[in-house]
């Protein structure tokens, strides 16, 4: 009877292994939203696929710290200038600090 009476504690996971479950969902959520942005690139940009190709080559050259965070925006800037709707969602995936900058450059 002692035995078993351990049984159900043992089986659960100590506190420190499970994530805070906040921090468990902004993962997926920011993974799922970057995923969606970049289909609405590709699919606005169907007919125009230099530019959806240009964007991705932005990305990458930042992915290997080629370029900085500003210039990546100045350059997201003049890709999507006639499409503020993908400028203002672009912003939202930038780092905090330029976040802000970034707004109020591009009037969003």
């Amino acid at each position: 009877p002692v035995a078993a009476a351990r049984s159900p504690q043992q089986a659960s996971p100590p506190p420190s292994v499970a994530p805070p479950p906040a921090q468990a969902q902004q993962a997926p959520l920011e993974f799922d939203h970057a995923i969606n942005y970049v289909t609405t690139i590709k699919k606005r940009f169907a007919d125009e696929p230099e530019t959806y190709k240009k964007f991705l080559e932005i990305l990458h050259t930042y992915q290997k710290e080629q370029r900085g965070i500003k210039e990546v925006l100045d350059e997201v800037s003049v890709l999507f200038s006639e499409h503020p709707d993908l400028l203002k969602q672009f912003t939202y995936f930038l780092p905090d600090a330029v976040q802000a900058q970034a707004k109020a450059q591009l009037d969003v």
